[in-house]
């Protein structure tokens, strides 16, 4: 489940416990840092490393690119009055084309490492909304929120700590 998803999920959940009347059970509110779970637990801090070397090398090659680009900018710029006009023309828009090679890289480069977390990240937040389903009716929480989506939260437990020790020993596979 998206981290999007899970965020609704939780969120209508907080809605339905508001929406019971107050005398038909005592509301039990509990809180969780689903980011700061995700990047702590022993599989966030691996796949945080392999998504650090895939922007690695990205930078390296995007690094490459740029100065090829300024290499063509600088000839450019520095022969342009001794160009004979059409091989000015060939060379201006062979740096316009490797400016837009350039940028199409770059956004390529962000969705690609965008679609890669949510693949890679995909599998841990699955868990830990299983972790937290059992724990929630295991301990009678009328509802588990995302610390994110929640103003004020005077009397809710903070239940991030635990997720992230139940999920490292192995909970929710």
């Amino acid at each position: 489940m998206k981290f999007h998803n899970f965020t609704i999920l939780l969120t209508s959940l907080a809605f339905v416990a508001v929406a019971l009347p107050a005398n038909a059970q005592t509301v039990k509110i509990g809180l969780v840092d689903v980011q700061r779970a995700v990047i702590t637990v022993k599989d966030g801090v691996a796949v945080k490393g392999k998504l650090e070397r895939l922007l690695k090398q990205k930078q390296n090659e995007f690094d490459k690119m740029q100065e090829d680009v300024k290499k063509l900018k600088d000839e450019l710029e520095t022969q342009m009055s001794t160009m004979r006009e059409e091989l000015r023309r060939q060379k201006m828009q062979e740096y316009q084309k490797k400016m837009v090679e350039l940028q199409e890289y770059y956004m390529g480069n962000q969705q690609e490492l965008a679609a890669k977390e949510a693949e890679l990240t995909a599998p841990i937040l699955e868990r830990l909304e299983k972790i937290l389903i059992k724990l929630g009716k295991d301990e009678g929480f009328t509802v588990i929120l995302n610390s994110s989506a929640a103003l004020y939260n005077s009397g809710a437990i903070d239940l991030t700590d635990r997720l992230i020790k139940l999920y490292d020993s192995g909970a929710g596979k």
